[in-house]
């Protein structure tokens, strides 16, 4: 029998894995490249979102970080910081996140592409930027200690930047059961932002400009859409969703490996390129399902396999998901979205027919 826990934690782990996977495919649709600085973008979100909510509670609140108490029938939210803590934490991290990630497009790869660079020139490209941002916050850490600000604001319960102990507690009176916010809060988040997504590219104007670009940039340009302006929307939903799971990743320390102050997406962001490839990497909406797959294999399918061997492959989990990416480039190159768009095209003929 699967622990609840277990299927809360897989839920928390899979919607952070659905955003990155999905910022990195808008990344890759728009570039030809796979971008390894995306658990950077990350990393500056969380900075962000750590600093500006202690920066907020020490100058502009009076009454500390704040709590709060909501009943809901059966359902008791506790939470450990005021929203509005929160609610600043998650503006500057989605900001930071847009900013870093239209400066790697702008200030690094557009100019690149445009020179004609080939892929393996665009990826190294993206490591280096990559080590710009590691230094970058090395020397902003060295000089302005974030760590400091926020244990001198939180308390001394954070370890590092990492805030997993000031989440919220959510008592289920029915189950018996107390949850952690971030099980829900990343779950329906990751949720939210897909269907925003879906109403963005298939009920809007705009979105079928972007599926047009993305589909065949060519021919948009020919039609006379703006072809480098759907990019940049691209890319800002990436650098946005990655500033996000940055957020949503400074509340989750035992849910994976206890975050660090110089690199908190690092254990996690094997797993995000992973749902990617599994998913399909020209797939928005088979990216987040691919997270969604990979976060079950990590969580659910190794707390599984420990149960019924008694060997505990928990803490080997990415080579779990590993073999998923080895399965899926074996039998489906182009990823799941891929393999079931095929078999929805097979059948239409059928369909019609019938």
């Amino acid at each position: 029998m699967v622990d609840v826990k277990v299927v809360f934690d897989m839920l928390a782990y899979s919607g952070v894995i659905a955003l990155l996977s999905l910022g990195i495919t808008l990344a890759y649709i728009t570039t030809r490249v796979f971008n390894f600085a995306h658990p950077r973008i990350a990393n500056v979100g969380a900075y962000a979102a750590a600093a500006s909510m202690a920066l907020y509670v020490d100058l502009v609140r009076d009454e500390g970080i704040g709590r709060f108490k909501v009943s809901l029938g059966p359902l008791e939210v506790t939470g450990l910081v005021a929203p509005d803590v929160l609610a600043v934490g998650i503006v500057f991290a989605v900001i930071a996140g847009i900013i870093t990630a239209l400066a790697e497009y702008y200030l690094v790869l557009r100019p690149l592409i445009e020179r004609g660079a080939d892929f393996l020139k665009l990826m190294i490209a993206t490591l280096a930027f990559d080590f710009f941002v590691i230094a970058t916050l090395f020397i902003l850490g060295t000089h302005i200690s974030v760590k400091e600000l926020v244990s001198g604001v939180f308390g001394r319960e954070t370890t590092s930047l990492s805030l997993h102990a000031f989440d919220a507690r959510i008592d289920l009176a029915v189950l018996g059961y107390k949850l952690r916010g971030i099980m829900l809060f990343s779950f329906l988040g990751s949720l939210a932002i897909a269907l925003m997504l879906y109403i963005l590219l298939f009920k809007t104007k705009l979105g079928v400009k972007m599926r047009a670009s993305i589909e065949n940039p060519s021919l948009a340009e020919v039609l006379g859409i703006n072809v480098q302006q759907v990019y940049t929307i691209a890319w800002i939903i990436s650098g946005a969703t990655a500033g996000f799971a940055g957020f949503l990743i400074l509340f989750m320390g035992d849910i994976v490996k206890p975050v660090t102050a110089s690199s908190p997406a690092d254990e996690i962001i094997v797993s995000a390129f992973a749902g990617s490839i599994v998913g399909g990497v020209n797939s928005v909406f088979g990216s987040i399902g691919g997270g969604f797959i990979i976060g079950a294999v990590e969580i659910l399918i190794s707390s599984v396999i420990t149960d019924v061997t008694g060997i505990d492959v928990t803490r080997y989990n990415k080579m779990l998901s590993m073999l998923a990416v080895a399965l899926t480039l074996l039998f489906a190159p182009q990823g799941l979205a891929a393999l079931y768009s095929e078999k929805i095209q097979a059948r239409l003929p059928r369909l019609r027919g019938g």
